[in-house]
């Protein structure tokens, strides 16, 4: 390959290596995009994992506070389970009570009473007077106790039927704090479910996102292995082309040499002058010579 076929073919390589440069530079530009891309998505799936792990200690305090009214509303109802127990008991005693209420009324037999003792502390009376006063005294008593009985049965059945109301109030009133608390937690629940659905949705576009970074770099890679060996193709032929060069340029100087000598020759044959190159030509050829 002469100079001219050197020097075109290093031309067409090295438009080649400036081709190949800037495909190169291009597929690491598309690489760092898609690295930056999956950077990013990366980021955001931390970002999610961060809402999911808020979103999950809320449900879970949500549903201890669920637990707890649970708890609370069944403590509640068995309270009330105990107490109408309660009630039911007061209702047989007071019917069992209510079977021996005398007829006459309470007032009637509280007035009877006061009478029949103003009667044993005011009258003299013979020992069988002041007997029958007392038994009629007794029975008398008797009868008020059987009211009185009364009474307290039904007022321990409203206080107690009063106590369940306000049981009842206590118990609906958790389970509607419950039954919104659920529903709070549910929701929660569901918008957990959503994120993890979205971070797995995110983890495979960054992993798309990778493997296009990969295919890229892998691109790049071997656009730049081409590229070296191109490099090293013009850095032969260059070195090859310095070589001819420098054949060409001794060849030049013996050339000019040998013209420089032949002069000499001929002035010295003459009688002439010499220049300084010429003397120099010579000198080294006799020295050459001699050698």
């Amino acid at each position: 390959m002469n100079k001219g076929e050197l020097e075109r073919r290093i031309a067409a390589l090295t438009r080649e290596l400036n081709a190949l440069k800037r495909r190169r530079d291009e597929l690491n530009g598309e690489a760092k995009g898609w690295a930056e891309k999956r950077n990013e998505i990366n980021n955001h799936v931390k970002n999610v994992r961060g809402e999911v792990k808020r979103l999950k200690q809320l449900r879970d305090e949500l549903n201890k506070k669920v637990k707890r009214l649970k708890a609370e509303r069944e403590n509640a109802r068995k309270e009330i389970a105990a107490k109408k127990r309660r009630i039911a008991g007061i209702k047989k005693e007071l019917e069992l009570v209510k079977s021996r209420k005398p007829s006459e009324s309470f007032k009637a037999l509280q007035e009877q009473l006061e009478k029949l003792e103003w009667k044993i502390q005011t009258t003299p009376l013979t020992l069988e007077e002041e007997k029958r006063l007392v038994e009629k005294i007794r029975q008398t008593e008797a009868s008020l106790a059987v009211h009185k009985k009364i009474r307290q049965l039904r007022r321990q059945k409203l206080e107690i039927q009063a106590e369940i109301e306000a049981l009842e109030t206590k118990a609906e009133t958790f389970h509607r704090q419950l039954t919104k608390t659920a529903e709070k937690s549910q929701e929660l629940h569901q918008k957990m479910l959503e994120k993890i659905e979205k971070i797995n949705s995110l983890r495979l576009e960054a992993e798309k996102a990778h493997q296009k970074y990969l295919e890229f770099r892998q691109q790049a890679k071997a656009v730049h292995e081409k590229l070296v060996q191109i490099a090293d193709k013009i850095k032969a032929l260059k070195l090859k082309l310095r070589e001819i060069q420098e054949e060409r340029k001794r060849k030049y100087e013996l050339e000019i040499r040998k013209k420089l000598i032949e002069t000499a020759k001929e002035k010295l044959k003459h009688g002439g002058k010499l220049s300084w190159e010429e003397f120099k030509a010579l000198a080294e050829n006799s020295v050459e010579e001699q050698g």
